[in-house]
């Protein structure tokens, strides 16, 4: 299977140390971000990575050359990355691939490989989502009985939010024929100057117009993304600890994980949901 990784865009938020250098290749115990994602998709079987670059193009490049582990990368620089959102890197990554599912990963995330292994396991298009942060920037989903998405957006009720399964976890599986139609809208948004959104919101727009798009959420299991300053100590000291395991020990990515045992995907997370309290009292 064939996965898009997007890391185009500008880290404005996380201050001067994103002005040279893609936010993806900042380091947590010596290794990047986005090093970690490619350890966990080509352990779980990924056969093909597309990284879109915008921001700082060439750096990534740099880092991994064409390939990963023996995993062959291929790279798409985005030129309007400034101007536009990611449903148009999304559009880029996924522009040439005609065949197959498609797995999307955003890059300036950590987290658990069990929502690889989750989504590799899904059979129809699926988003992931991982327990609510409290960040304030949550992007929150609800879904129906049946595991549909129905809700999708930061601008959620109070209602909404007591509904949500949590927040959209930056992971998504799109079959072959919904991508298709996804390049075709954003193709479209791109000709009228309009693609400027999130490729999630024209996920969820899609899935309005009845096309099946599940929710899968993973509770209580690792996860993280790196926004600001504050997300990337929330990275390095509470959530990689629990994960330090993974890539220990001098194990190598064209090793697959073994099946995720339940201790694996529960009880460090356990002791984070300790941390996060202590630090964010209600």
């Amino acid at each position: 299977m064939h996965a898009v990784i997007l890391a185009a865009g500008r880290a404005r938020r996380i201050g001067d140390i994103g002005r040279n250098l893609p936010k993806c290749l900042l380091e947590i115990d010596g290794r990047s971000l986005i090093e970690y994602s490619l350890e966990n998709l080509v352990r779980g079987g990924i056969s093909k990575i597309t990284i879109v670059t915008g921001h700082c193009d060439g750096s990534i490049q740099q880092a991994f050359g064409d390939n990963f582990h023996g995993v062959p990368i291929l790279y798409k620089y985005n030129p309007h990355y400034e101007t536009t959102g990611s449903v148009l890197s999304l559009l880029v990554g996924a522009r040439t691939e005609e065949t197959g599912d498609l797995v999307v990963v955003e890059s300036d995330i950590l987290y658990h490989p069990r929502f690889i292994e989750e989504v590799l396991n899904a059979t129809a298009t699926t988003i992931m989502v991982a327990d609510a942060s409290g960040s304030g920037d949550e992007v929150f989903i609800c879904s129906a009985p049946d595991d549909r998405l129905c809700y999708l957006g930061k601008a959620a009720t109070a209602s909404r939010r007591q509904q949500s399964l949590g927040e959209f976890a930056g992971i998504t599986r799109l079959s072959a024929g919904f991508c298709r139609i996804y390049k075709q809208w954003a193709q479209r948004l791109s000709d009228e100057g309009k693609a400027d959104g999130h490729y999630e919101e024209l996920i969820f727009a899609l899935a309005r117009t009845g096309l099946e798009v599940r929710v899968k959420h993973c509770p209580s299991v690792a996860w993280t993304e790196v926004d600001t300053p504050e997300d990337l100590d929330r990275a390095r000291n509470i959530i990689y600890p629990q994960l330090r395991h993974f890539w220990a020990g001098g194990r190598h990515a064209d090793q697959p994980y073994q099946s995720l045992t339940r201790h694996d995907r529960t009880s460090s997370l356990n002791v984070s949901a300790t941390q996060i309290q202590a630090k964010n009292p209600t």
